[in-house]
C-alpha cells in the first residue's frame, strides 16, 4: 500500500506539473501575441542644425514659417484657391523647420539632401519605419485626425488586409505573420493621442507603396490636384500644392521621405541655371521625369481613393 501511495502521488505530481507548465506556456503566448499586437509609438529625437547651401531657391522667403508663407508662387502664378478646411489649406499651413536646415534623421544624426527647399516640422517614431510611403500615410491620417474624421482613417496593408482606426480604438488590433493577417479583440476601447499614434505605428510597419497602389488610380497628368501620388514599386511623392497663370498652366509642389526614414520635405528642380521647387504640367506629363534622386513616369500619377 505504501508503494502504491506513492507512485499515486507522483502521478500526481506529474500532472499538476504538466498542467502548470502548460498554464505557463499559453499565458506567454498570449502574452507574446498582446505585445506584438500593441505597437508602442516613440518620437525620436531629432537633431535640427543650419545646412550650408551651395545655390539659391527660386521662390523662397527664408523668413516664412509655413509652406504658404515660405514658397511663393513663381512669377506670373496664383496658388490655386482652398477651400476652408480642406487638405490643401492643411498642408499650406503646415510648420516648417528653419530655411537652410539640414535634413533631419531618426537616429538623431542630419543629411545634407541637394533636392531640399523646405522641410516639414514633423515628428518622427523612434524605430525609422516613417519612409516614403509611410510619410504619406502619416499627412493623410493626420489631416483627418484633425478634423476628427475618423472613418476615413483606414489603410490596406500589402497583403490587402485593412487596418482601421475607428476599430483599433475599440480594442481591435491586427495580429500579423508573414504575409498573414487577421484581427482579434487584444485590448480596451482607448480614444488616446498616443493610442491614435500606436494604430499609425502599426499601419507603417505593414503597408507600402504597394498597399498605396491598391488603393489608388492611375490619372492623366491634365487632372493632377493636391493630395495625389506619384508611385511606383520602391517610392513614392505627394502632390503638395499647386499654383496656376491666367493660361490655365498649373505648377506644383512635390514633397517625400524616404529611407532611413526623414522629416518630410519639399522638393527642389533644375531648370536652365535655375533651382525651383515647382514642377510645372509640362514637366510632368514627360514620358520619364525626375523628382529629388527619383524617376518616374506618366503613367505612375495616381489618386488615393477618391482623392481630396
Amino acid at each position: 500500500m505504501g508503494n502504491e501511495k506513492v507512485i499515486s502521488e507522483k502521478t500526481k505530481g506529474r500532472k499538476r506539473f504538466r498542467i502548470v507548465f502548460f498554464l505557463i506556456v499559453i499565458a506567454a503566448l498570449l502574452a507574446a501575441v498582446y505585445f506584438r499586437v500593441n505597437p508602442k509609438w516613440k518620437a525620436a529625437k531629432l537633431t535640427i542644425e543650419p545646412a550650408n547651401r551651395i545655390s539659391d531657391i527660386q521662390c523662397i522667403e527664408p523668413s516664412g514659417t509655413t509652406l504658404e508663407t515660405r514658397i511663393l508662387p513663381p512669377e506670373g502664378y496664383e496658388r490655386v484657391p482652398a477651400k476652408e478646411g480642406s487638405f490643401t489649406e492643411y498642408l499650406r499651413k503646415y510648420p516648417l523647420l528653419p530655411d537652410n536646415t539640414k535634413l533631419p534623421v531618426y537616429d538623431g544624426t542630419t543629411m545634407d539632401y541637394s533636392y531640399v527647399a523646405a522641410i516639414f516640422d514633423i515628428s518622427l517614431g523612434d524605430e525609422g519605419y516613417q519612409q516614403c510611403a509611410d510619410s504619406i500615410i502619416r499627412l493623410y491620417s493626420d489631416y483627418f485626425y484633425e478634423n476628427k474624421q475618423y472613418d476615413k482613417i483606414s489603410f490596406q496593408f500589402s497583403n490587402g488586409d485593412v487596418c482601421d482606426y475607428n476599430r483599433w480604438r475599440k480594442g481591435k488590433r491586427m495580429f500579423v505573420l508573414g504575409d498573414f493577417s487577421c484581427e482579434i479583440p487584444a485590448a480596451l476601447p482607448d480614444n488616446s493621442e498616443q493610442q491614435y499614434r500606436n494604430y499609425l505605428k502599426e499601419v507603417m510597419n505593414y503597408a507600402g507603396t504597394l498597399s498605396l497602389q491598391k488603393e489608388s488610380e492611375v490619372i492623366s497628368p491634365d487632372d493632377i490636384r493636391v493630395g495625389d501620388i506619384i508611385c511606383d514599386d520602391t517610392h513614392v511623392v505627394l502632390i503638395v500644392d499647386e499654383a496656376v497663370n491666367e493660361k490655365g498652366e498649373k505648377c506644383y509642389l512635390i514633397g517625400e521621405s524616404f529611407i532611413p526614414a526623414v522629416c518630410f520635405h519639399i522638393l527642389t528642380r533644375t531648370e536652365g541655371r535655375e533651382e525651383t521647387p515647382w514642377f510645372t504640367q509640362e514637366y510632368l506629363k514627360k514620358d520619364l521625369f525626375v523628382t529629388g534622386a527619383f524617376p518616374f513616369s506618366k503613367d505612375e500619377i495616381r489618386r488615393w481613393k477618391d482623392g481630396f
